[in-house]
């Protein structure tokens, strides 16, 4: 074995291990893009990143998706309580916010 193919060996990666780089490349995209959004003042360049950033969060969660249905991001069902409370509490803040 040469040494170019000891390497690829060494360094090969499994499904696991792209589809997460994938989910974690995306999780920090989307963050980027919110960022980016709350410093740009031209609104069409707004709604290009806008656009942009509900793409990579659909992308993102086709992601999380491939990963859950395969069993590699297992999750826990939320209670209907923690969900109701969830709710509860951002329509609270959406509210106080449009004042």
């Amino acid at each position: 074995m040469n040494s170019t193919e000891f390497a690829m060996k060494a360094c090969a990666l499994d499904d696991y291990d792209i589809i997460s780089d994938v989910l974690g490349s995306h999780k920090n995209l989307v963050k980027l893009y919110g960022t980016a959004i709350c410093e740009i003042a031209d609104c069409d360049l707004r709604e290009t990143v806008k656009s942009q950033m509900f793409e990579c969060a659909d992308d993102q969660y086709k992601a999380f998706s491939y990963m859950h249905e395969r069993g590699m991001y297992e999750c826990e069902p939320a209670q209907s309580e923690k969900i109701d409370q969830c709710v509860s509490q951002f329509c609270r803040c959406k509210q106080e916010m449009e004042r």
